[in-house]
């Protein structure tokens, strides 16, 4: 059975940030508990944007800071998973104290075994190799547009939508934050509906929140340039004839399963199924 715990983050003056490599690790557990300052907590919920209607799971979740200070200044619900009872012993205990056991809860559990399906927020403070071994079951479980911050560890491959740097204020270095938006899945063929009715076949390649893709218009391929995808909201140009003229618009819509439909810069509106 894996044993992973981290952090939490509130601000506690006690507390005292050691680097990773240098912290006890218990037996048994694969990711040392190790704080985290209270302007990283900060900065890893600036990211987030949370709001009152999102659900946070803190993975590896420590005493439960992260959670308990979400709950505290936006009002959402979470979770915290660990596999330490003395770390989910000492967050039930921190959420009492911060009267927000109404709105979270602890789990003694391995975050593996997690469903993370109601999570709009996921934060994160493991390891390069744990996080990698994450990765496919953020993919598999997540929904499209659901936020993801990680403590000082990127998502190898994985390239990050936003990296922050945090000075310490005790002016012991730095620390880095990484935040990735889960994208809607598009690859593969689609068929483009313009406002004007004309169809054209997409193809679509996709690597995590990048994607390419090519149109086929009056029987030669176009590229569909400034291509983006954040969570299901997608854009792109597409020149094409409108009246007789050739035309670049931009397209920009959202994507729900096999389907996306939006509007075209300019007017109209535009669909595609796959």
């Amino acid at each position: 059975m894996r044993l992973f715990t981290r952090i939490g983050l509130i601000a506690l003056a006690a507390l005292v940030a050691v680097p990773i490599g240098s912290a006890q690790q218990p037996p048994g557990l694969d990711v040392p508990y190790v704080p985290t300052p209270p302007e990283v907590v900060a900065q890893m919920l600036a990211l987030a944007a949370p709001t009152k209607n999102d659900v946070l799971y803190d993975l590896g979740s420590g005493d439960g800071r992260i959670v308990i200070t979400a709950a505290q200044r936006f009002g959402l619900r979470g979770m915290g998973v660990d596999l330490d009872p003395n770390r989910i012993q000492e967050a039930n205990g921190n959420a009492k104290q911060a009267g927000v056991t109404d709105r979270v809860r602890f789990v003694r559990q391995d975050l593996f075994k997690t469903d993370l399906r109601p999570a709009s927020i996921v934060t994160l403070y493991l390891l390069p190799r744990v996080n990698l071994e994450l990765r496919p079951r953020l993919f598999e479980q997540l929904r499209p547009g659901t936020r993801v911050v990680s403590h000082a560890f990127s998502m190898e491959g994985w390239e990050p939508d936003s990296v922050v740097t945090v000075n310490r204020n005790e002016g012991i270095g730095s620390a880095t934050v990484y935040y990735w938006v889960i994208p809607a899945r598009v690859a593969g063929t689609w068929t483009l509906t313009t406002p004007e009715g004309r169809r054209y076949p997409v193809k679509v390649q996709q690597q995590f929140q990048r994607f390419t893709a090519n149109a086929t218009v009056g029987g030669r391929s176009a590229a569909l340039t400034n291509p983006r995808l954040a969570g299901n909201q997608i854009s792109f140009t597409l020149t094409d004839s409108v009246n007789g003229r050739r035309v670049t618009r931009q397209f920009s819509g959202r994507v729900t399963g096999n389907a996306m439909r939006g509007n075209v810069a300019g007017g109209g509106a535009w669909t595609a199924a796959r």
